[in-house]
């Protein structure tokens, strides 16, 4: 009985002995993150901000029959004091007249400006976690991005027609820069929709974990 009793006690301990470490079985799970979203907001009133410059710029450029001698002196020093065939007042004020008629200043101050209503509606929504808030924000930077491509070609264009030396690189590089940054913004404003832990924050986690048991 006693060496009936001691086997018995001896496999009860084997028993309870557990193969590995135990972790709790909700570790892994995934939680809603409030805090993605906010930062994304945060980061796009910025860019709203910095796109509602330049929309007013162009805007101004756009009103304005000639530019200042002045200014036109400050664009045009750069590249003439890097050698070849200068650029004169009147070569940049040709520039500024075939731009103007070709509605490059307009597209990009219209689309810009667009882009940034729309996004400063939208970014105070995203951070309050409404999800109509990064909706609005991608209709924005999209906006932006074909009015500021359209618009920064026809410039392009327009420099290629009357200007000659760094200038017409400058006009085809901000036409790709444009596009780049309202394509970063369109991926920003993109990302709290597509994280799994922002949706959670934007729609609420039963939602959420509804559709994933769907797919």
């Amino acid at each position: 009985m006693s060496d009936e009793l001691g086997i018995s006690i001896m496999m009860g301990k084997e028993d309870s002995i557990p193969e590995g470490p135990q972790f709790p079985t909700d570790i892994l799970a995934i939680r809603a993150d409030k805090k993605g979203p906010k930062t994304v907001a945060i980061l796009l009133i910025i860019g709203a901000i910095l796109i509602a410059i330049f929309a007013v710029e162009n805007w101004q450029s756009n009103s304005a029959q000639d530019l200042k001698d002045s200014d036109v002196e400050v664009i045009i020093e750069q590249p003439n004091s890097q050698g070849g065939e200068q650029l004169s007042v009147e070569d940049y004020q040709e520039f500024h007249d075939v731009a103007r008629g070709s509605g490059g200043y307009l597209l990009i101050a219209t689309g810009l400006g667009g882009a940034a209503i729309l996004i400063f509606i939208g970014a105070p929504l995203l951070f309050k976690l409404n999800p109509l808030g990064a909706k609005l924000s991608i209709a924005g930077a999209s906006i932006g991005f074909l009015g500021g491509v359209a618009g920064s070609y026809q410039l392009n264009q327009a420099a290629l027609e009357t200007l000659h030396g760094p200038l017409l690189l400058t006009h085809e590089l901000l036409m790709y820069l444009c596009g780049v940054c309202m394509a970063a913004c369109i991926a920003l404003a993109v990302m709290p929709l597509f994280n799994v832990a922002a949706r959670m924050a934007l729609y609420g986690e039963d939602k959420v974990a509804l559709i994933q048991e769907q797919e």
